[in-house]
């Protein structure tokens, strides 16, 4: 049985950003919007191991997050409060106001981690538990080396779901995020990026000057399959 009761159709919603530095969006004819993307990282833990969450807006909204766009800088962590068995885990979540007048790029680093069949997704680079930290940033300068943390108390890092995509944001209008979720036996496992090196298991997320419209997950593979309960996509522009 789902731990989760609601069953619906993923959700989108546009919210505005300055896409890269004041100067780049000018350039490129991107709209100055809210300055900082605040990405809220909520992390539960159950009977099915570890469930993340990014996203503001999936159909279970008891696991949704604060992840928004705004002027002022988010410095309290915003977390639904789990249920069905699954609790916050603290340690592993975080909020991280990025800066989007800092640089052009937005590199996001995911690192997932693998122990006893369970896996643990991480994109933030500042939540208590630092050995599973990431080295997610704004820069002028496209990151082309995965960072992630070594793991620990038996977790090791899974390199075939780890990557680091470079999201050009002075160049484009939109940054569209798809959370994908897939399950297998109970088991969790939450994918934000596109170009992980296990294909079966990548998302839709894209720098574009267009918004998406609907989310784009692969079909997954090995006894795991999509839950679109979990998944969402954002587009996050205008």
């Amino acid at each position: 049985m789902h731990r989760f009761s609601v069953v619906a159709a993923a959700v989108a919603g546009a919210i505005g950003l300055t896409l890269g530095s004041t100067a780049a969006a000018e350039q490129s004819g991107a709209r100055p919007a809210e300055r900082y993307l605040n990405l809220h990282q909520c992390v539960y833990v159950g009977s099915g191991g570890h469930y993340t969450n990014v996203l503001p807006n999936t159909a279970n909204s008891a696991f949704n997050t604060g992840t928004n766009v705004s002027n002022t800088p988010d410095s309290v962590l915003s977390c639904g409060p789990g249920g069905g068995g699954w609790r916050p885990a603290p340690a592993n979540s975080a909020v991280k106001a990025f800066d989007l007048a800092a640089g052009r790029y937005l590199n996001v680093h995911q690192c997932v981690y693998f122990n006893a069949g369970q896996h643990y997704t991480a994109v933030l680079p500042n939540t208590p538990n630092v050995n599973f930290n990431t080295g997610t940033n704004v820069s002028n300068t496209a990151d082309t080396e995965l960072n992630c943390g070594p793991g620990g108390g038996g977790w090791r890092l899974l390199p075939a779901n780890s990557a680091v995509k470079a999201f050009d944001l002075a160049d484009n209008r939109y940054l569209n995020l798809h959370q994908c979720v897939w399950t297998s036996s109970g088991q969790y496992y939450m994918g934000l990026l596109p170009n992980t090196p296990n294909a079966n298991f990548n998302t839709g997320t894209n720098a574009s000057r267009t918004a998406d419209t609907t989310l784009n997950c692969r079909s997954g593979g090995g006894g795991w399959a999509l839950n679109r309960t979990d998944s969402a996509y954002r587009p996050l522009g205008g």
